[in-house]
């Protein structure tokens, strides 16, 4: 199977800016959390 080049990323790819890692970390714990998802610390979740 061949890639199609709309599925991989481009080398300048990135998450769009939704604020600083604190404000990031808040979406994500809240989406884990309504989830059920084991969520990770701060610290943990910096370093994934």
């Amino acid at each position: 199977m061949s890639d199609t080049p709309k599925l991989i990323p481009s080398d300048t790819w990135q998450t769009q800016a939704r604020g600083d890692n604190d404000s990031e970390y808040q979406i994500y714990k809240t989406n884990a959390e309504s989830l059920g998802w084991t969520v990770k610390t701060y610290e943990e979740w910096l370093n994934s």
